[in-house]
């Protein structure tokens, strides 16, 4: 298949519209391929000189340069209806269930466990979904509460703590603070000729 788009004017969304065309065209003649997996990308390289084509776009008022890859997608067509292979691959295995609606017990592919998992819910009668519905909003609710509670108690621990260490802290600015002084009190006092052991008597520091 060939396509062929003139550009007889300047237009800077010209790949833009050529995208469209192509996007448009393979929708209506997918169903004449016999695959079932499709893979394509955009890539236009100069026949004699074998350069990539670079094309101006417009980007926030700014003209700028871009690679047809930039502007065009990575193609990847999927027909479910044509797969009738067994799944072994990951991508056949979605496609396994995208047509019959089966997923493998020991399945490891990504998505597919929860899948699975979506299956059964909406599997359930609209009594057996509001029960597990309920089900889960009151163990929502029981671990939100012993989250509140252990966060309470973390909270009243750490005041706690804070309210004992400053306490000690004060009694031990005290101490010091009491120390200090009597220290300069006997330098003063030995200064002025009194006797050490009175010194030490009066303020219990032995110089």
């Amino acid at each position: 298949m060939i396509i062929v788009k003139i550009q007889n004017i300047r237009k800077l969304y010209y790949l833009e519209q050529v995208l469209y065309g192509v996007a448009k065209t393979i929708t209506e003649y997918i169903s004449l391929g016999e695959d079932y997996l499709y893979h394509g990308q955009n890539h236009f390289i100069g026949v004699h000189t074998k350069d990539q084509l670079v094309v101006n776009t417009k980007e926030r008022s700014v003209i700028v340069s871009k690679l047809s890859p930039e502007i065009f997608p990575e193609y990847i067509l999927i027909r479910i209806n044509k797969f009738d292979k067994i799944a072994v691959t990951p991508l056949e295995e979605w496609m396994d269930y995208l047509k019959r609606g089966t997923i493998r017990p020991d399945t490891m592919t990504p998505g597919l466990g929860e899948a699975r998992e979506k299956l059964r819910y909406y599997s359930m009668t609209p009594e057996d979904r509001y029960a597990y519905d309920e089900h889960l909003n009151a163990v929502m609710i029981q671990n939100d509460v012993l989250d509140s509670a252990k966060l309470e108690g973390y909270l009243e621990g750490l005041a706690e703590s804070r309210a004992e260490n400053k306490e000690k802290g004060k009694v031990k600015g005290l101490a010091e603070g009491e120390a200090e002084a009597n220290l300069e009190n006997a330098k003063k006092m030995k200064a002025m000729g009194i006797d050490l052991e009175m010194i030490r008597q009066i303020t219990g520091i032995t110089l």
